[in-house]
């Protein structure tokens, strides 16, 4: 190999191994979305006062992954930079219960929240956070036999300030 062809080699290497990882994101946003979609398909009901509730929801949450799916097609066109990070004071509390909304439609799993914190805000990036948790879900849900009535705990509490998440899963 001369200078240049190793060269070549590790640049499309890190280009495949950047691809593998953007996949990676788009997907743990899709479907979450997916779910929701279909869940929403069995369950709406234009005559029942509910449904109109259990919409607006449902759009809530799809609207914060396409968010985060922009922001993943904006750092991708932006390789050449490192992105910058978009912090905000945000309750992760609600990110986490939407995030469990939409994971929770699988009829084979039950994501169940257990914490005594009605909110917890905290300065980070929203899109981020949303990813954390789509992606620490799936892992959960994909480590649970497709036999297996799924049951995932999260605990989240906070002592002295600090946060603390944990999942737990019966996989």
């Amino acid at each position: 190999y001369t200078e240049q062809q190793l060269a070549q080699n590790e640049q499309e290497s890190a280009w495949r191994e950047m691809a593998k990882q953007v996949e990676n994101k788009i997907k743990n946003n899709l479907t979450p979305m997916k779910l929701s979609l279909q869940h929403l398909q069995r369950i709406f009901d234009p005559n029942d006062p509910q449904s109109k509730e259990k919409l607006e929801k449902v759009i809530h949450s799809i609207i914060e992954q396409i968010d985060s799916l922009t922001v993943i097609a904006n750092e991708f066109s932006n390789f050449a930079k490192m992105p910058k990070e978009n912090k905000e004071l945000i309750d992760i509390i609600p990110l986490l219960e939407n995030t469990i909304l939409i994971f929770n439609q699988e009829n084979t799993i039950e994501i169940l929240l257990e914490t005594s914190s009605s909110s917890a805000t905290l300065l980070a990036d929203k899109d981020l956070i949303i990813r954390a948790f789509n992606n620490l879900i799936k892992n959960a849900i994909q480590s649970i036999p497709e036999e297996k009535y799924g049951k995932i705990t999260i605990h989240f509490e906070e002592k002295e300030d600090i946060y603390f998440l944990s999942i737990e899963d019966n996989g």
